[in-house]
């Protein structure tokens, strides 16, 4: 690979928490631990994007207003928002009279939170936390922690979304002459010839620009950081924002480890060097809204680390050797589907970015190798065990697919394949400003659905108001993981699944027929502001997106509000 640059972060002295000892922070470092001071403080965390870290300013607080007293508090039932469980949007004109020390609200990425109560638990402070009452605060957390996991911690607290509403006067319109403005419906065309809307919402949040071209991608660079307690380390890497981040971690000895985080079609290849022993396997967390990704290593033998060790970066990045994996289970869950559950060979963990797939290679005799795409699936969709390190498929058999027929053939337990990793364009930030969204499946293209609907209706910014899944089949066996998608249905109001049939047998009672105009119309309709789909997701075989596309650009949709899967 030639010379390459190394990192050699080592704190000189250390506290137990592994945070540098330093001066007393500065004016503007003051300023900036309102929102630091937001962490809980008892977990060993080092500040900043530095291994060194940034001091923080802590104040004493009172006797019983400890982190597990407020969270105590926000379990014991009592209104902390004051709002009696109802959630209302906020104007900043309203925001802005709740901004004293015993009425303070406070917005923080688009979320209207009362913390006049947490005030005495603030370890920063309530001076600190004043400076931030009554107004949009999202651009100093911005500046010093957005991955601070303000909404769990605020969670009791939480008003209602933020929002600007403007209102029109129609008294001094000019309508048509024999109409009055008492009938005149406010969205009828009027003498200019243009609609005008009942109301006008205004989100505070920037609509996302067009991704940039492959070739004018920018170096993003993630920032590392590290953490640690006497029993494990955590090894930290900062992209950006609803990035979409994957991962690849292998460890090649106790002390190596080779670390490749993907960032929207960039890959960064980094080698760890321990300072001492670590265990196999690591545990992996991304924060997909803030972009965190995080690894957790346990120590060999527990102790206090005076360094990590060190970190180099390789140059080159790319795609790399396809990865051996062996079939470990292979579950016949339908008629012609399996369930597939693939383990590495070696001590490899690989995390896919959402709507992501893999290319799975097997050899043939007497042809040489062919290559299939699938989509790996959450565990939680398999009717079989898959462990942490295992990737999860649901694949269909094909009379003349030589990948599937290999993966589910009788013998596939124990086969050995070989994995690429992840590859895709789906951009997460895409969903970013829209809270009521379709997604159009066909067949097995349920597969990078399946994935989507976990993270939406988990999102906490712009909370999904409403998910629809419109899942297309011949017959009714052909539906895929029907009951966790009811189930799912069941507990959170706001998903709803129909299941449209094209060749139904029996005594089905549900939906027939096809994507049609009708289908995309409904979805697109204005008449009922509160249901209107706003952006769609579509996969299926390329027949389905083709027709999707044709019936979607009929109803009103552009090229901006649908994203298609191609695998």
């Amino acid at each position: 690979m030639g010379d390459s640059p190394k990192i050699n972060l080592t704190i000189p002295s250390t506290d137990r928490k592994g945070s540098s000892r330093s001066p007393s922070p500065s004016p503007t470092q003051k300023r900036k631990n309102i929102f630091t001071n937001l962490l809980p403080q008892n977990l060993g965390v080092i500040q900043g994007g530095s291994a060194t870290g940034n001091p923080r300013n802590k104040c004493a607080l009172k006797p019983g207003h400890s982190l597990m007293d407020w969270i105590r508090l926000g379990s014991s039932g009592c209104d902390l928002a004051g709002t009696k469980g109802v959630v209302s949007p906020v104007s900043h004109a309203e925001l802005a009279k709740h901004c004293k020390k015993g009425d303070a609200w406070i917005a923080i990425r688009g979320k209207v939170y009362n913390v006049t109560r947490y005030m005495d638990f603030h370890p920063g402070g309530s001076d600190e936390l004043m400076r931030g009452v009554g107004k949009d605060a999202t651009k100093l957390f911005e500046e010093v922690h957005a991955w601070v996991n303000y909404e769990q911690l605020l969670g009791k607290c939480y008003i209602g979304p933020l929002r600007n509403v403007a209102t029109l006067n129609l008294d001094g319109l000019d309508f048509p002459s024999g109409q009055s403005n008492k009938t005149q419906s406010p969205t009828s065309a009027n003498n200019g010839g243009f609609r005008l809307p009942f109301s006008i919402s205004l989100t505070p949040t920037p609509t996302p620009t067009a991704p940039p071209t492959p070739e004018k991608t920018p170096d993003i660079q993630p920032r590392f950081d590290w953490i640690q307690k006497t029993s494990d380390l955590t090894i930290i890497f900062y992209t950006k924002s609803l990035c979409n981040p994957g991962l690849t971690v292998e460890q090649l000895t106790d002390v190596d480890t080779e670390v490749r985080v993907i960032v929207e079609r960039q890959t960064f290849t980094y080698h760890l060097k321990f300072a001492h022993e670590v265990q196999w396997p690591c545990v992996t967390r991304i924060a997909l809204e803030s972009g965190k990704v995080e690894l957790i290593f346990r120590k060999a033998q527990p102790a206090l680390w005076t360094t990590y060790g060190t970190m180099e970066r390789k140059r080159g990045g790319g795609d790399v050797e396809p990865k051996e994996y062996d079939a470990i289970t292979c579950h016949k869950f339908n008629h012609d589907s399996y369930a597939i559950v693939l383990r590495p060979k070696r001590k490899l963990l690989q995390v896919q970015p959402i709507g992501y797939h893999i290319s799975v290679t097997v050899r043939v005799q007497g042809t040489g190798e062919a290559t299939r795409s699938y989509t790996p699936v959450p565990g939680l969709y398999l009717p079989v065990p898959c462990p942490g390190s295992c990737l999860a498929l649901l694949v269909k058999s094909y009379t003349s697919g030589i990948v599937s027929k290999s993966l589910t053939s009788s013998t596939s337990a124990g086969s050995a394949f070989r994995v690429s990793q992840p590859r895709g364009n789906f951009a997460l930030y895409r969903l970013k400003n829209h809270c009521r969204i379709a997604l159009l499946a066909a067949g097995s293209g349920i597969t990078p659905i399946l994935g989507i609907i976990d993270y939406l209706l988990e999102r906490s910014n712009n909370r999904i108001e409403l998910l629809k899944l419109l899942y297309f089949n011949r017959t009714e066996e052909d539906i895929w993981c029907r009951g966790k998608l009811e189930a799912i249905a069941n507990k959170d109001t706001r998903f709803s699944v129909r299941h449209i049939l094209s060749e139904p047998k029996g005594t089905w009672g549900g939906e027939r027929g096809r994507i049609s105009d009708e289908i995309a119309t409904d979805l697109a309709s204005r008449t009922s502001p509160t249901s209107a789909i706003t952006f769609c997701c579509v996969c299926g075989p390329p027949p389905f997106n083709d027709a999707a596309i044709t019936h979607l650009a009929g109803a009103g949709f552009t090229s901006d509000d649908v994203h298609v899967f191609q695998g």
